[in-house]
């Protein structure tokens, strides 16, 4: 009789064993899910923040370049104008501007005479 009684209880434990086993495989199949859920969540946020940040350098990069033509612009007529007004001094005074053009190529020529 006890042969019999250990023979159902060994297969009770087995069956015990078993279940457990299965609970434990549902549960590191639920966990891998999990993982992969979380894993694709950081992708999407990666992902998202990459395109907003990208979107950011395009904007810096326009509004840089929009600024840099403007001062373009803003010196090529500032530079226009006094052109200009240098033109207009050498008609009205034109030996004054040649006695200024040479005092000024005096004094480089002393700077720079080595």
């Amino acid at each position: 009789m006890s042969n019999t009684g250990s023979g159902e209880f060994s297969e009770a434990s087995q069956d015990d064993a078993a279940a457990t086993r299965a609970d434990l495989e549902a549960q590191i199949a639920k966990l891998r899910e999990d993982v992969a859920g979380v894993t694709d969540s950081l992708k999407s946020i990666a992902g998202s923040r990459a395109e907003s940040a990208r979107q950011q350098a395009f904007a810096l990069r326009d509004d840089v370049r929009d600024r840099g033509e403007r001062y373009l612009r803003q010196a090529q007529e500032t530079v226009g104008e006094f052109e200009e007004e240098i033109s207009e001094r050498v008609r009205a005074e034109p030996i004054k501007s040649i006695l200024i053009a040479a005092a000024v190529g005096y004094v480089y020529a002393r700077l720079f005479k080595n």
